[in-house]
């Protein structure tokens, strides 16, 4: 056994010590980058925006975003959130005396939509405005956050369903 790792040993250091050059000085190499520009051998390699069943295939889903307007998409989500929200807790929401009166049914807001990404306020529509209903939709629909865009603020119409209690 003992010879066996002798042998090994031996192979280990004839192998290490083989041929060695002489160190360069650094200017004497070439160049690490070349003149063209190396491409990304990814996944997508070789895959056109025509294959797109192909695995790895580029797929071009559309042009530049615009950032002069809002994301529909992003806000529509934070503004189904916060319709959400009106719907399963509003329709409950109580007066002075403890009592939730309504009034329920369907409505439309009109939401001011800041650039800066945040909601700037909301208008409750009559009969609601006022109305405890009213004021928890309006505490539903107040510091929304969305994406920010560099246009001008937008109000957008959006509706909402109070929900009677049962009882």
């Amino acid at each position: 056994m003992r010879d066996v790792l002798l042998a090994c040993g031996l192979f280990a250091v004839l192998v290490g010590c083989g041929d060695k050059k002489d160190a360069k000085a650094p200017s004497d190499d070439k160049p690490a980058y070349q003149d063209e520009t190396p491409k990304w051998e990814g996944a997508g390699a070789g895959a056109t925006p025509a294959d797109p069943k192909r695995p790895g295939a580029i797929v071009n889903e559309g042009g530049k975003t615009r950032t002069d307007q809002y994301d529909k998409e992003a806000t529509e989500v934070v503004l189904k959130r916060a319709a959400r929200q009106v719907k399963e807790n509003c329709g409950a929401a109580k007066d002075d005396n403890g009592k939730a009166i309504g009034p329920w049914g369907k409505g439309t807001l009109q939401v001011q939509l800041g650039h800066n990404g945040h909601s700037k306020g909301v208008t409750v529509p009559s009969p609601y405005q006022g109305k405890p209903v009213g004021n928890c939709v309006e505490k539903a629909f107040t510091g929304l956050t969305f994406p920010p865009w560099t246009g001008a603020d937008t109000e957008i119409s959006w509706d909402i369903e109070l929900v009677e209690p049962k009882k």
